[in-house]
């Protein structure tokens, strides 16, 4: 029997009693799990053991019964609870005309275009996925440039401006060196200081 092609990507939940399984998304791998088949090759089995209860059997006894039953059922019991569960999960998922992927509808799909968002990008998910890349590489930027060593130079201490690489701030004038003093008097001055207060001398 051909089983139904349908997503690439399928987990097998059944057990010795039923079967189940879950589908995922093409893309996202986002999941639907079917619901819960009770298996009649497992029935059977029991049925088999409460009469071996009642009434003993010899030669190949009840346990070879049970396993015969079980291998010749649940292979065909299998595929049909596996096509049941196909068409359940088909009616949650949306297959793209595009790439023929089978995506879910609430993260993977583009409703106005009726494809998937990998052959038909939203116009306005791509447009705050691109603003937020960049003020990423922004904030980025801007770390590294407040951390690196020439950061505090950059700015003047005066004025509050860049001050370019050169010894004086390129908007104020006023001196980039760290440790001013008057040359009259030695006394330590501020940078934006223009005359020293002590002695009047100008720096």
């Amino acid at each position: 029997m051909a089983l139904t092609q349908f997503v690439s990507n399928v987990k097998d939940l059944s057990d010795e009693g039923g079967y189940k399984f879950r589908f995922h998304c093409d893309k996202c791998g986002d999941g639907f799990e079917s619901q819960y088949v009770a298996g009649s090759a497992n029935l059977l089995k029991t049925a088999v053991d409460l009469f071996s209860l009642f009434r003993p059997l010899g030669g190949y006894g009840t346990q070879g019964i049970a396993k015969s039953i079980d291998r010749g059922l649940r292979g065909k019991e299998r595929d049909t609870a596996y096509e049941t569960a196909v068409h359940q999960a088909m009616v949650f998922f949306k297959k793209c005309n595009g790439c023929g992927k089978w995506v879910c509808p609430k993260s993977c799909w583009n409703h106005a275009f009726g494809m998937c968002e990998a052959c038909a990008p939203n116009a306005d998910e791509e447009k705050t996925k691109k603003s937020a890349q960049q003020l990423a590489q922004k904030v980025v930027a801007d770390t590294l440039a407040s951390n690196s060593p020439d950061a505090k130079s950059l700015s003047c201490q005066a004025c509050g401006h860049n001050a370019g690489d050169g010894k004086f701030c390129e908007h104020c004038g006023a001196t980039m060196a760290q440790d001013r003093s008057c040359k009259g008097c030695g006394r330590a001055l501020k940078p934006a200081t223009k005359f020293c207060p002590d002695c009047g001398a100008k720096t």
